[in-house]
């Protein structure tokens, strides 16, 4: 099963446009996270990501983080020691069918 998207909203301040989406997870996370396109987030073929918030986080007591270096939604497990980096996730059936909803900011049109 792949990730799926539906687009919830979007509008657009000056040049910067913005998409609502919700995101259904799969049970096919990697290390590194699930890779996401501009095109996956509304934003056309040659469209470009600026930035996303996921706006509940804590999805199955999970941290879900936005890696905009690598344009991937990566999850952490919260469970970690007092002072510790928290690891991602290893069991990749932990998010499958969890909704998340996203504000993703960015350019393009699609």
């Amino acid at each position: 099963m792949a990730l799926s998207f539906s687009i919830v909203d979007r509008g657009s301040a000056g040049d910067l446009n913005f998409r609502v989406v919700d995101i259904t997870l799969d049970n096919a996370y990697v290390s590194g996270g699930w890779a996401v396109t501009a095109q996956n987030l509304g934003f056309g073929l040659n469209g470009v990501i600026y930035g996303m918030l996921v706006m509940n986080d804590t999805a199955s007591g999970r941290h879900v983080d936005w890696d905009q270096a690598n344009k991937k939604i990566m999850v952490r497990d919260a469970s970690g020691a007092a002072n510790a980096a928290t690891p991602e996730i290893t069991t990749l059936t932990q998010m499958n069918g969890v909704v998340l909803r996203a504000i993703a900011f960015g350019q393009g049109h699609g």
